[in-house]
């Protein structure tokens, strides 16, 4: 095993003690931005919509790694006919996600704008185009170094065991885009990607690019 340094270390630790007890730190980001977690299942295309309203997205795995947080998950966004986990809140909020893929750019679009909606509802905070562009910079980043780590992974062989790099890929089915990335240039080292923007850049309407993403 190659020495990897003390942030390293500690970013492998804190990954695996939040995928054992993930609770705490969503009831941590909760009282710490007054926002409200939504789970998602199965984990959506666009949770970009959900964090631009200052919503949490958790999106695990499966419906039973989700059990250890539902009691601080305020809304549910499912698709088709998943039925949320036992233990939560009675009277959450639910948005259907279809699962089919859309029959057209329009059929999209409105799948997208009807989820800004819900969002909006369910925070009380709009999603505003600003805004929305600014989650997709911030998924885009994470994105960006999660394509990083696994590069180094397969140059390294020795980097991470597949305990601790699994440990670290769902550790951000529990924290914000902001926070993964946080925790993923903690383990990388310096700053691997500063770009990551999306290819189309900052133009027109940001529902319509995430509308595209699900032709």
């Amino acid at each position: 095993m190659p020495d990897r340094g003390r942030a390293v270390l500690e970013g492998i630790r804190y990954a695996a003690d939040l995928v054992s007890g993930p609770s705490g730190v969503v009831a941590a980001w909760k009282a710490a931005t007054g926002g409200k977690a939504v789970g998602c299942l199965p984990p959506i295309p666009v949770p970009e919509l959900l964090h631009a309203a200052g919503l949490l997205p958790i999106a695990p795995d499966s419906p039973e790694d989700l059990s250890p947080v539902a009691g601080q998950v305020d809304a549910w966004l499912i698709g088709g006919d998943t039925v949320p986990v036992p233990g939560t809140k009675d009277g959450a909020p639910r948005f259907s996600f279809p699962r089919v893929p859309p029959r057209s750019l329009e059929e999209a679009l409105d799948r997208v704008e009807s989820l800004a909606e819900w969002a909006t509802a369910v925070s009380g905070s709009p999603a505003s185009e600003g805004g929305i562009w600014k989650s997709i910079r911030a998924y885009a980043v994470r994105g960006a170094l999660l394509d990083a780590l696994a590069g180094r992974c397969a140059r390294e062989t020795a980097f991470l065991s597949p305990r601790e790099r699994r440990d670290i890929l769902r550790a951000g089915n529990f924290l914000s885009p902001e926070s993964h990335s946080f925790l993923l240039r903690s383990i990388l080292g310096g700053d691997p990607c500063p770009g990551g923007l999306p290819a189309e850049g900052e133009r027109g309407d940001p529902l319509l690019v995430l509308a595209k993403r699900l032709k």
